[in-house]
């Protein structure tokens, strides 16, 4: 016999996933993770108790969610950072290497923006990659 609470049973009585479904909720954290483990705990068999490995590594499952979670949230807060230091071009000049003529083009730059990790200027209608950027220079006003 299994010492083991079946997930699916216990997320669907309500009681562990905030009045949400199984169905509706897309990922477990790690509050619902420790809610399942002490649900499991407080309805475990009395004559055959949930064993010290068990328990421990259940413990290193959770410790590793907390962490992995740690870890994203350190990543956004450093994409947050990284596009705020692209901005301070915004308004300004820059030349690039066009990727698939091998010219040289410049204009000024409208904004910024991010896909699948990679950044990238916008110029006009065109998104240029910074690694194709080789000089950013501040636009002169010229008064007559």
């Amino acid at each position: 016999m299994s010492n083991w609470v079946d997930i699916a049973s216990v997320a669907k009585s309500n009681t562990i996933l905030n009045q949400k479904s199984y169905e509706d909720q897309t990922s477990l954290g790690k509050d619902d993770f420790l809610k399942i483990l002490v649900t499991q705990l407080a309805n475990q068999d009395p004559s055959n108790p949930l064993q010290d490995k068990d328990f421990i590594a259940q413990m290193a499952t959770f410790s590793s969610l907390e962490q992995m979670t740690n870890l994203n949230t350190a990543f956004e807060k450093f994409s947050a950072q990284q596009i705020g230091q692209y901005s301070s071009v915004i308004g300004k000049e820059i030349t690039w290497k066009d990727s698939g003529t091998d010219a040289t083009k410049s204009g000024v730059v409208k904004g910024v923006s991010v896909e699948n990790g990679s950044y990238f200027y916008q110029v006009g209608e065109e998104k240029i990659p910074l690694e194709n950027v080789t000089e950013i220079k501040q636009t002169t006003t010229e008064t007559k």
